[in-house]
């Protein structure tokens, strides 16, 4: 029987609970749906990284890499590009490395990629159905089950997170064998089958949401709530993310 498990916060990850796991990070303001957005447009690669200082390092030993990410919602000094998702259009990425740093979710992707999970992915509401469906066919989600972390926002739990880990555990159940949920995936399936699919206005009442809007970036919302509109899964491979079309990371 496979777990189907969320992890409310990344603080919940423990290398006997996700080792060997197909595991998904969600963090859908705004870096997950960022990142899964450039790779719709072209990008090569995304190397994520933990500090500005490593953004720095790594993008200046690759040469040609663009710069992106977030402190406080907007790009630190130098950065090509921030963490909206409208930036990352084909016209500045495609074809391009990127090094990525924000403030929550490419932590929430070192701290799942250092716990010995067996396959990592990112997942939003944009590719929520492409992601599952990526997971459930990994022969890590037949042995050892699928584990959803939610990045969550400065060390608390994010409701825009958790709503579309419910989504994603909700898809999950209907393609993985004899699936057993645990507590916290039965709490975000509930939460999400509250909240119904995402809006801009759902987004807009979340703690993340009211930080975009303080910093004059709500826009950012109609893109983060767009739902099963990409079919791109981020996956981590050979020590950078790429982009996976129809299963060919499983």
């Amino acid at each position: 029987m496979s777990a189907i498990d969320v992890l409310w916060l990344p603080e919940e990850l423990e290398t006997d609970l996700v080792r060997g796991r197909a595991t998904i990070v969600v963090d859908v303001i705004r870096a997950t749906t960022s990142i899964a957005t450039a790779f719709a447009a072209g990008a090569e690669r995304v190397v994520p990284v933990r500090t500005v200082e490593e953004a720095r390092k790594e993008a200046a030993r690759d040469g040609e890499a663009l710069l992106c990410g977030e402190r406080r919602g907007l790009p630190p000094r130098g950065f090509d590009l921030g963490n909206a998702p409208g930036e990352f259009g084909r016209g500045s990425v495609a074809g391009r490395a990127l090094v990525f740093t924000t403030t929550n979710g490419t932590a929430a992707i070192e701290a799942a990629r250092t716990a010995g999970v067996g396959s990592l992915r990112l997942g939003c509401f944009r590719n929520a159905g492409a992601v599952a469906r990526s997971a459930a066919a990994d022969a890590d989600a037949a042995a050892r089950g699928v584990a959803i972390v939610c990045a969550g926002r400065r060390g608390r739990v994010s409701m825009d997170d958790a709503w579309c880990a419910g989504h994603l555990v909700e898809r999950l159940v209907q393609t993985v064998a004899e699936a057993e949920l645990t507590d916290g995936a039965r709490a975000a399936q509930a939460l999400s089958a509250r909240l119904g699919p995402p809006t801009v206005t759902g987004l807009a009442g979340t703690a993340a949401g009211r930080a975009l809007h303080a910093i004059g970036r709500a826009a950012d919302l109609a893109v983060c709530a767009g739902l099963d509109d990409l079919e791109v899964v981020p996956v981590w491979r050979d020590g950078a993310l790429v982009g996976s079309w129809g299963g060919e990371d499983a």
